[in-house]
């Protein structure tokens, strides 16, 4: 009789615990498929950079069961003074200015005289972009995405600038960190807006408060293949390939690029998802011509680089949050071996004034921040981006958005 009441207790405690981790399961299925990461436009609202095709990284496991639409809207501070550029044509001159640093390389030259092809920029105000991205799940591996892109320049003011306005970004350097005007803000004027750039064949842009610019569209295809480490190790791969078109007379060519990304997925307390992911693409610039661009880049390839780290918390109305903290890179616009041998000249008004030019020649890097709230089909999310070589091009950038999922019942259900 003992021996039956202990095989009673063992089948119980067998179904309970069975019970229990299917529920888990159950739980985590539901967790780790009903909402994937929804990352935003991260890309920098720089005054040359958008109108140029660039790569915002993909840190989805799987096409979406449910075929969706976003729209983004960011605001980015930018300040770079008038700096003229001169870059030396002649060898002998080249050797002879890579000698010096390139605040000396000014009072070495004629100038008036010496071979060159010089540039001209300056840009200042607050930038907005406004992204609108539908994507459409082919089948249950394949995706396909269309994003139309667009921004406009303006003051800054209060209250469509709360956080990216001038007079914000002084207060804070003034009374919390930074010092008092250290990026002659006050000195050249706060709530300015004008954007000109002149290259080298003298084809120029010029944008002034409230104009509006629709540099293009770009058409994304991903792949995310099924894998054994999917189930076993929730390790998940895609690759992508990229078409930007830009349709701006200033920059009326195609480009093409590659990406591929890891993600890694890692339960916490069987409810909340942790996911580190890495991705790196390579764009193709001017893959395509067909007018006569401004030369914003002189290089061929744009590389590009992300680190995520998102954390996801399954709320008890059944709703999701997350937290998130993304790494941007980029290669220069401009070949960095070229600034051995160009002149700046310009107001030393501040002691990194030449960050205008100078900063198109060194890597692009940045933080940010992303919290995402979602409820059944809708998802709303907020960031904001802070550069690291503080060259406000531009400095801090915010964003809000939203995502509008709707169901695709033609899709094979998934196992």
């Amino acid at each position: 009789m003992k021996y039956n009441a202990l095989i009673i207790i063992v089948l119980i405690f067998i179904s309970v615990a069975s019970a229990q981790s299917k529920k888990e399961d159950s739980l985590r299925f539901e967790i780790e498929n009903d909402m994937d990461i929804i990352k935003p436009n991260l890309l920098s609202n720089h005054p040359l950079g958008m109108y140029i095709s660039r790569i915002n990284h993909n840190f989805k496991v799987r096409s979406p069961e449910k075929y969706s639409f976003s729209f983004d809207v960011s605001s980015a501070n930018v300040v770079l003074p008038y700096v003229k550029s001169y870059e030396l044509t002649n060898t002998i001159d080249r050797v002879f200015a890579a000698n010096f640093p390139w605040h000396d390389r000014e009072y070495n030259f004629d100038l008036n005289s010496v071979p060159s092809q010089t540039k001209e920029f300056t840009a200042d105000g607050v930038i907005r972009s406004y992204k609108f991205t539908f994507s459409l799940p082919l089948n249950a591996h394949h995706e396909l995405s269309l994003g139309i892109r667009s921004y406009s320049l303006d003051k800054g003011k209060y209250p469509f600038s709360l956080f990216t306005s001038d007079e914000s970004i002084e207060w804070f350097h003034s009374n919390i960190a930074g010092g008092e005007d250290p990026f002659s803000r006050r000195y050249y004027g706060l709530n300015q807006a004008k954007i000109e750039f002149r290259d080298e064949n003298n084809r120029f842009i010029n944008m002034n408060n409230g104009d509006f610019q629709f540099p293009g569209i770009e058409i994304n295809y991903f792949y995310y293949p099924p894998l054994e480490i999917n189930k076993k190790q929730r390790i998940y791969l895609n690759f992508g390939t990229h078409l930007g078109i830009n349709l701006s007379r200033f920059n009326p060519v195609a480009d093409i690029g590659i990406s591929s990304s890891a993600m890694k997925k890692i339960f916490v307390q069987n409810k909340n998802l942790l996911t580190i992911g890495l991705s790196a693409g390579a764009l193709r610039q001017r893959f395509f011509k067909y007018g006569n661009q401004v030369n914003f880049s002189n290089q061929t390839f744009l590389y590009s680089f992300e680190g995520l780290l998102d954390y996801k918390r399954k709320l008890k109305n059944h709703n999701f949050i997350s937290y998130g903290i993304n790494y941007s890179f980029q290669t220069s616009y401009e070949a960095s071996k070229d600034f051995d041998h160009i002149v700046l000249t310009g107001q030393r008004i501040k002691t990194h004034w030449q960050q205008t030019f100078s900063h198109l020649y060194k890597n692009l890097e940045g933080w940010t921040f992303i919290c995402t709230y979602s409820v059944k089909q809708l998802s709303y999310y907020v960031s904001i981006r802070e550069d690291l070589r503080l060259d406000n091009a531009p400095d801090i950038q915010t964003a809000v958005g939203v995502k509008m999922s709707f169901k695709k019942n033609a899709l094979p259900t998934r196992k």
